[in-house]
């Protein structure tokens, strides 16, 4: 799965790094039935590209976890509750998916849903079907965060302002058998004859219409999610933009129907979450060494790691209210945090024939776990990927072997956070234990190893929060101390921690527009010990 995964991101970087435009269609289905409950079903394609690939990991990867699939359930329910007040329900038995040997992706869910037909205030005799009728501001509210959120991820998958994706979407809703349409409104006092057409601003933009055939209404639809800034949301008065948002295929289908039950089932509610947020972990046990050789000197650095690598993403949006039903939009907050707990036995083992001095550096391995998970209407990959170097550093003065080693330890907390301008916040501690040193002659010499953790979490392996954590141990030996079969000897240890975030899509755009920020978090050395051995 991971080394499957790894050349579906190499191939995507690769590809974004042309002008691309991708596509994908979606066919919703709504049979009403006299009770005002609905059979909703929802067909998904997307053709091969490097945006099918990431549909087909997630899709694989819904049969192998339910938590995956309760995710997946979530955010399509909550997607149908905005536009029809009501959440569908349905199993995995109802979710159907074909990946053809092309790379071509379709999916077909059908549902079920109750509580769409009401009647109008003003005439208890008709029925009325509603598309974006929000029972309260603050569900609008939470459907503007929830556009918001798709695009933020879609717009991280496009790095680029040249590159963009079209949807075309076709929603047919087909009324009771013998309904009559007498009226088609909107529940915002705008002409929905007239079609609808939106635009964020950096490529992005929506257009709909709609037409009558018979008992049944087709809305068509075409979005273009471009990679370019969203000028008009980033302006200072965006609130016409959102007051547009909300009116976006939004209708009140008045119609007659004597066959239609009398008493109508209710809808279902949906319990909203907070503000985009996410955390993932990755825990790693491993022993490394790597022996670098150069004439007579040898020097092999190594450690022993287990370590819990935890990262963590959120995001708050913020409404300022202008008037009746009419807002402000601005980000609140961007933070992510890595956490690191590693116990870490590093060494070094120097053996040299001759006075001599090299450095060298060594990439040992690289552990990788893949995560997907679904936000709005996309699928999301997110690589957690843990890289181990290896630094070597001698001076010698003679022929000489000596060892070194000890235990450290460590417990960090690291925050980025964007929050009217970046700041970083560091919790930490640290302790070592059982420091060992071995010589076998009188030379001046000392080598040092370091083992260089790289940690990074980044979604569609482009954009997240990374950590360069470097534990390092030293020995020194020095020929002037001690008797003739004694050599004094030093043992220093300590550990370097720098590291930031990449940013791109609309949440670089919304966080000032930079693409990365990186921080010296923190860092810390210990004499471990100073004294003579005798060989």
């Amino acid at each position: 799965m991971i080394r499957r995964f790894m050349l579906v991101a190499i191939i995507i970087i690769s590809a974004l790094a042309f002008s691309t435009q991708f596509y994908r269609t979606v066919e919703d289905t709504i049979e009403i039935l006299p009770d005002g409950s609905a059979v909703i079903t929802r067909v998904e394609q997307v053709p091969s590209s490097e945006l099918s690939k990431i549909y087909i990991a997630h899709a694989k990867a819904l049969s192998d976890s339910k938590e995956i699939f309760q995710n997946f359930y979530d955010e399509i329910s909550k997607d149908y509750y905005f536009l029809y007040g009501s959440a569908p329900g349905f199993g995995d038995r109802d979710l159907k998916v074909d990946i053809d040997r092309n790379g071509n992706y379709t999916s077909k869910i059908k549902m079920k849903v109750t509580g769409l037909l009401t009647h109008p205030e003003n005439n208890q005799k008709l029925l009325q079907f509603s598309r974006k009728r929000f029972a309260e501001e603050k569900v609008m509210l939470k459907y503007f965060e929830n556009v918001l959120d798709g695009k933020i991820f879609e717009t991280a998958f496009l790095n680029s302002e040249k590159n963009s994706i079209k949807t075309t979407k076709t929603t047919t809703i087909i009324l009771p058998e013998g309904s009559k349409i007498l009226d088609v409104l909107s529940p915002f006092q705008t002409n929905p004859e007239n079609g609808w057409e939106l635009d964020f601003g950096g490529g992005t933009k929506f257009y709909a219409d709609f037409d009558i055939q018979g008992n049944a209404i087709k809305i068509k639809e075409e979005i273009i999610t471009g990679g370019g800034a969203p000028e008009r949301i980033l302006k200072d008065d965006n609130a016409d933009l959102f007051e547009q948002l909300m009116d976006y295929t939004a209708l009140d289908i008045i119609f007659a129907n004597d066959k239609v039950s009398a008493k109508l089932t209710q809808p279902t509610p949906y319990k909203f979450k907070d503000d985009y947020s996410g955390s993932w972990s990755f825990y790693i046990s491993q022993t490394l060494s790597h022996q670098f050789t150069y004439y007579t000197l040898t020097v092999k650095p190594g450690m022993t790691a287990s370590l819990n690598f935890g990262a963590s993403l959120l995001w708050q949006h913020y409404w300022k209210k202008v008037s009746w039903w009419k807002y402000k939009y601005v980000l609140k907050k961007f933070q992510t945090t890595v956490s690191i707990n590693p116990s870490l036995t590093p060494f070094v083992e120097v053996s040299s024939g001759a006075s001599i001095s090299k450095s060298w550096s060594y990439n040992i391995t690289t552990k990788t776990k893949w995560i997907t998970f679904w936000v709005s209407c996309v699928p999301v990959t997110l690589v957690m990927e843990v890289k181990f170097d290896a630094n070597a550093e001698a001076s010698i003065s003679g022929v000489i072997g000596f060892n070194v080693s000890s235990t450290l330890s460590a417990n960090t907390s690291l925050t980025v956070k964007y929050q009217n301008g970046w700041s970083k916040s560091v919790s930490k501690s640290y302790s070592y234990s059982g420091v060992q040193f071995s010589a076998d002659a009188k030379v001046n010499a000392s080598a040092k190893g370091s083992l260089p953790l790289t940690l990074s979490a980044y979604v569609y392996y482009i954009a997240g929060p990374y950590v360069q954590f470097e534990p390092w141990i030293k020995g020194e030996t020095f020929a002037s101390a001690g008797s003739s079969n004694q050599v004094g000897y030093k043992v220093t240890a300590g550990f370097n921690v720098n590291g930031g975030v990449h940013m791109a899509g609309w949440l670089k755009n919304l966080c000032d527009n930079i693409p990365s920020v990186s921080y010296t978090f923190w860092s810390k050395s210990w004499t471990l010990a100073s004294s003579t051995y005798t060989f």
